[in-house]
């Protein structure tokens, strides 16, 4: 059995938390056709705690909105 460096652990376990955060991180899809939507069109900071925000699907023109509350701190 080989021994790994310290430093090639380290890089793979850096590398494995990457994909993780990558693959984990939140996809907004076209209700109507399923497309992905990176970005929304617009956003609306109503207080401290709430963001509204736009989606359009370039796909097929479907428009949402979304409403993003933070806790109190």
């Amino acid at each position: 059995m080989e021994l790994k460096s310290t430093s090639e652990r380290s890089y793979r376990a850096a590398r494995t938390a990457s994909a993780r955060a990558i693959s984990s991180r939140p996809v907004n899809e076209c209700a109507q056709c399923r497309e992905t939507i990176f970005m929304p069109e617009w956003s609306e900071y109503l207080d401290a705690r709430r963001v509204r925000h736009l989606w359009q699907c370039e796909a097929c023109g479907y428009k949402f909105e979304t409403l993003v509350c933070f806790p109190e701190i």
